[in-house]
């Protein structure tokens, strides 16, 4: 079969995309996420993907790759069509991907497939070994807003210092990085949690689609175990609902000890996302 081979940079153009969403036609919506299609025709989003069509033009197979937050770290994954998967059409497409990754300096490179595809032997037999999980979550819009007195959610308007502390706190000085880009990004919201008008917790808000995503989500952990968390959740739900989404979206490492804090705050597991890093990493 003759079979061709392309890299195309994001934003795709209108008949690429349309292919590739057609051959996602019937895939459950929470397994297209690793692929990446709000990005695609994005004009602000950094990725590509690599295509696969057949001489008669029909695209069987396709691998997308996002640099999320614009440090050449890059989350990639890949579909074939069913019909075509003894081709060894995936090796072909990752290839591609290495290629491509090579070429554009990425500094790093994880790989992402919905738990309960059988992808398992076929990543170990190019080189990929398992790294971490994260579970999907997932909750209604909310229409109450009330917060107790006392604190006050309000948008980000130059607290760059007091910001970059809390973050080190919560995390480490490694996800100053990602702070400076969620500032510059106009795609993204931070969002400041204030107590007595005391910086104590802060959430990234990115809408996609019909969803909305919470990211950079952090407590002061001087301030956590007193409910903070669920009720910056709470308002999150909110504010969806106040927008007209469907619902409000976060993923956290299976190891991650807030889990239970989404939980109850009223967000349920959608699914268990497996990455996975270089062998030689």
């Amino acid at each position: 079969m003759d079979l061709s081979l392309s890299i195309v940079s994001f934003p795709l153009d209108e008949q690429t995309a349309n292919d590739m969403e057609q051959l996602l036609d019937g895939l459950p919506a929470e397994h297209k996420t690793v692929l990446h299609p709000s990005l695609w025709k994005a004009a602000a989003a950094r990725g590509f993907a690599v295509i696969a069509y057949t001489g008669q033009e029909e695209l069987i197979g396709f691998a997308a790759a996002a640099d999320m937050v614009g440090l050449h770290h890059y989350e990639w994954s890949l579909f074939v069509h069913p019909d075509y998967r003894r081709l060894s059409l995936g090796t072909a497409l990752a290839d591609g991907v290495s290629h491509a990754l090579a070429q554009r300096q990425a500094e790093s490179e994880l790989v992402a497939f919905v738990n309960g595809v059988d992808i398992a032997a076929f990543m170990e037999s190019i080189g990929y070994c398992p790294d971490f999980n994260e579970i999907l979550l997932s909750a209604e819009p909310l229409p109450d807003d009330s917060l107790p007195d006392g604190l006050a959610l309000v948008p980000y308007a130059g607290q760059a210092v007091e910001l970059a502390e809390l973050l080190t706190a919560a995390f480490d000085d490694s996800v100053l990085p990602i702070m400076e880009h969620n500032m510059i990004d106009p795609e993204r919201e931070i969002w400041l949690l204030q107590k007595d008008q005391q910086l104590i917790g802060t959430a990234t808000l990115v809408t996609e689609e019909k969803s909305l995503w919470v990211t950079a989500f952090a407590i002061h952990p001087e301030q956590q175990g007193q409910g903070y968390g669920k009720q910056f959740l709470k308002w999150s739900r909110n504010l969806a609902f106040q927008r007209g989404l469907k619902e409000i979206l976060l993923d956290v490492e299976t190891k991650n000890q807030a889990l239970h804090i989404y939980e109850g705050s009223g967000f349920r597991r959608v699914q268990t996302i497996s990455y996975w890093k270089h062998g030689t990493v």
